[in-house]
């Protein structure tokens, strides 16, 4: 049972990846729909712009975490208390994802998901501590099975998530003729392409019509594989193999990517992200060392189904959804014109 919904989840994800790689360079997948805010001094209505780029982090959040209610119901916790982990780390790292991309890029209107993901993973043992204590009354969170979920499901969560930077050409890589031979061999029939003044490739590094190194690409494909070994080895009672090996794969090769991109990422050799990463996976280790793993009961996937199919959870994770997609698909970087017209011929 395990092996066959992994195996399912991941062919599902991997498909829809390659299809979504094929379609979201094209310049008509950046901007999902505009809403008219007012008229200026030509009749025209200025427009307020909602993105891809919205739809596909909102949708990588509720896969994240749908598997991590998923993670956490099929070893015995109550949906309280992972909702109260999920709320704590989203009221955190929602906001950090601007913050730090403030502080590190100086930039008022762009997100990072390496930030925020910063973020999480420092406050996430503290959140779950304070779940304990503050919610004796509900049973209690394992710390490490309950820190690899979290792991696993941001590992899908930011491998989905990649598509939006795909839609909005952010997060982009090098070009390929800048690069050795073999990548140039390897992924040139793969590069991506943008095109169009608003996408970020081409108004941040003036990379309009070039091959780049689709490097939110292998990102993504890299982390939802990350993500199924990790799923796997947690539903066979792998915990602490499934949150280091999720953990230090999707952090060091955050490490090691950053060597390949091209946009800006604060200006240093050595970038603060880049800084970031090191630290969380030290953090956690250091944290872990002061926690032996308790015997837990084995992980049981069909319980775990049952408790998405409630009316809480696919409220909840609807809510989660479209404050996501305000919030990250609302583009305070582009407007727009528009302007309505009669077909007479059809009155």
């Amino acid at each position: 049972m395990n092996i066959l919904f992994t195996l399912v989840l991941g062919l599902c994800l991997l498909a829809f990846q390659g299809w979504m790689f094929k379609l979201l360079t094209g310049e008509r997948w950046q901007f999902l729909a505009t809403i008219p805010l007012k008229k200026d001094n030509d009749g025209n209505w200025l427009g307020l712009n909602l993105t891809y780029y919205g739809v596909f982090t909102a949708t990588s959040l509720a896969i994240g975490v749908l598997l991590f209610i998923l993670m956490m119901a099929s070893v015995g916790n109550s949906l309280s208390l992972s909702a109260v982990v999920i709320a704590a780390l989203l009221a955190v790292c929602l906001p950090s994802a601007r913050l730090v991309a403030r502080i590190v890029e100086g930039k008022n209107h762009t997100f990072t998901i390496g930030g925020a993901t910063f973020v999480g993973i420092i406050c996430a043992p503290i959140f779950i501590e304070a779940s304990n204590t503050l919610m004796s009354g509900y049973g209690e969170l394992s710390l490490i099975p309950t820190l690899a979920a979290i792991s696993i499901a941001y590992s899908f969560g930011e491998g989905i998530g990649r598509l939006a930077c795909v839609s909005f050409g952010c997060c982009y890589g090098k070009p390929i003729e800048k690069l050795p031979v073999w990548v140039q061999k390897v992924f040139g029939p793969l590069s991506f392409t943008f095109s169009g003044e608003t996408r970020k490739a081409c108004y941040a590094s003036e990379l309009h019509g070039v091959q780049i190194l689709p490097i939110q690409a292998i990102t993504s494909v890299l982390y939802v594989l990350c993500g199924l070994i990790g799923l796997l080895t947690f539903l066979e009672g792998f915990y602490f193999f499934s949150l280091m090996f999720t953990l230090v794969f999707t952090q060091f090769w955050r490490l090691y990517s950053e060597t390949l991109r091209a946009d800006y990422r604060g200006g240093q050799k050595i970038s603060p992200y880049q800084i970031m990463t090191v630290v969380a996976v030290v953090y956690t280790a250091i944290f872990m060392s002061f926690y032996s793993t308790p015997d837990i009961m084995p992980a049981d996937l069909m319980t775990g189904f049952t408790f998405l199919w409630s009316p809480e959870v696919i409220l909840g994770v609807q809510a989660i959804w479209l404050v996501s997609f305000f919030y990250t698909g609302t583009s305070t970087v582009t407007s727009s014109n528009l302007k309505f017209q009669l077909h007479k011929d059809r009155i």
